[in-house]
């Protein structure tokens, strides 16, 4: 077997798909990614040998997002033509469809448990299922537009989402209600995310803004005003330390931002070959991955570091 070496300075590139990639997820231990893509499709691909394990059809319009579950065993995949899959992570092996979305669906998100999935829709509805038999449990309304974004907070009883409406909703999970409502008058919020240990909510806007609220108080703690364009994708590292932020020019080159969380000063930019749509870290491995608008996925090494740009101290 081929075995692939990558780093930060010379990141893995996974080529295969025939469309832009809208979303990228890691298994918890970086070995496994799951993408989707424009064409139609998601795949299941092998970091160590870089190579497709296999291919997800069944889906017949774009897939807008994808995830793993924490277990690692299941895979879900979100798209246009209205309905979500669940797939076996590991053989690729269809397994439900999840029906009930009027329009594209957006977004999508495993609980920290595994328990549940979330999905988010173009009419602004999210939907909880039981992704174990595929059943629907509820359906969660309050936006006003789409619903780009999805997270659960470690805690298993918040779910963040993020819409069109400029609003960032926390939602009660058992009790199936809005628990806080986030105006960030940013305009459309494109991506959402927890800290791994809950503290943290982070937010990436239409107009390049990203928003940082602590979770206890709920009151906005930073702005990174760093980006040009819309920031599609946004996500921590499993120790909470960095916070990688991406936006871009369609079909142009781009930058994926690393800030430390500290004193959330920027310590590196990794370049990518097109317009980054989708971010991923893996929940306990330095593995950051990064999908694109060029129908490629870079995977970047970040316990191998580079002595030339500030270490980041991430978990092994």
């Amino acid at each position: 077997m081929v075995t692939a070496s990558y780093a930060a300075d010379e990141p893995l590139t996974l080529k295969g798909h025939d469309g832009w990639v809208g979303g990228v997820a890691l298994s918890a231990d970086g070995k496994t990614l799951v993408s989707g893509s424009a064409d139609n499709a998601g795949r299941l691909w092998n970091l160590a040998s870089g190579r497709t394990v296999a291919t997800l059809n069944g889906h017949t319009d774009h897939v807008a997002a994808v995830a793993i579950s924490p277990d690692g065993r299941l895979a879900a995949t979100a798209s246009y033509d209205e309905t979500a899959r669940l797939w076996d992570a590991e053989t690729g092996e269809a397994r439900q469809v999840l029906k009930g979305h009027r329009g594209a669906v957006l977004a999508i998100a495993f609980s920290h448990d595994g328990r549940l999935l979330a999905t988010g829709g173009i009419n602004g509805d999210i939907r909880l299922w039981d992704p174990t038999y595929g059943k629907e449990v509820a359906v969660l309304r309050a936006h006003k537009s789409w619903v780009n974004a999805l997270a659960f907070a470690p805690d298993g009883e918040t779910l963040a989402s993020a819409s069109s409406d400029n609003t960032v909703r926390l939602w009660d999970v058992p009790e199936r209600k809005v628990r806080a409502t986030l105006k960030p008058n940013a305009a459309e919020i494109r991506s959402v995310t927890f800290s791994p240990d809950g503290s943290l909510l982070a937010a990436g806007t239409r107009y390049g803004l990203v928003k940082v609220w602590d979770t206890v108080g709920r009151e906005e703690k930073m702005t990174l005003r760093d980006h040009a364009g819309d920031v599609w994708a946004i996500a921590f590292s499993p120790d909470g330390k960095l916070l990688a932020t991406s936006d871009g020019d369609w079909n142009k080159p781009s930058r994926v931002r690393l800030y430390e969380t500290e004193k959330w000063r920027q310590v590196a930019n990794l370049s990518h070959t097109g317009e980054v749509l989708s971010l991923a870290f893996a929940a306990k491995a330095s593995i950051l991955a990064a999908g694109s608008w060029d129908k490629t996925v870079r995977v970047w090494d970040l316990s191998k570091w580079p002595p030339t740009l500030p270490a980041p101290h991430l978990s092994k």
